[in-house]
């Protein structure tokens, strides 16, 4: 279910950051570590704001 928001998520702010791609590979390792899935965890595998 996680993988689906950020795809949506993504999607949804494609205009901001220019990018549609998740970074599934970090998701999951993060998943193996045990990583809380917060907002800190999530923002390391979405592509940041571009510069104005």
């Amino acid at each position: 279910m996680g993988a689906a928001v950020l795809g949506f998520g993504a999607f949804n702010t494609k205009k901001i950051t220019g990018m549609d791609m998740v970074d599934f590979i970090k998701y999951r390792q993060l998943i193996d570590e045990g990583a809380l899935m917060d907002g800190k965890a999530l923002s390391e595998t979405l592509a940041k704001p571009q510069a104005k």
